[in-house]
């Protein structure tokens, strides 16, 4: 499961909850895709500290999507936290698709310094 947030005009959140197969990732990159058209920069933040069986093409489809918009990618953060053998898997997913716009950070305070953000705010449904 998955919930897209707009925190501002340019700046997204992806927050994973649970299982994200790939099927998932495939409907967020539409929505994003969607939400993002109009946009010249962006701004991402992918939080999956709270994802469980995590497949690594999800985070792959995920990556393939910034990379599809380098240029119109300012910054983007993956938070990483409580998990240490996805640690690794996902810094070798990141290394694979390296740039300097993309970061791994254990904590949102992390991230929201990285893409220079001061709040987070989820709407409840």
């Amino acid at each position: 499961m998955y919930q897209l947030e707009k925190m501002s005009e340019n700046c997204f959140y992806l927050k994973t909850i649970g299982k994200f197969p790939p099927v998932e990732a495939k409907r967020f990159v539409n929505d994003f895709k969607e939400q993002t058209k109009r946009l010249k920069k962006f701004r991402f933040l992918v939080d999956i500290s709270d994802a469980n069986l995590l497949d690594g093409n999800s985070i792959n489809i995920i990556l393939d999507l910034l990379k599809e918009n380098n240029k119109r990618l300012e910054k983007s953060a993956f938070v990483i936290t409580d998990n240490p053998p996805l640690d690794v898997e996902f810094q070798y997913l990141l290394e694979k698709a390296a740039s300097p716009k993309r970061k791994i950070v254990t904590t949102l305070d992390e991230a929201k310094k990285w893409l220079g953000i001061n709040d987070i705010v989820i709407k409840k449904d």
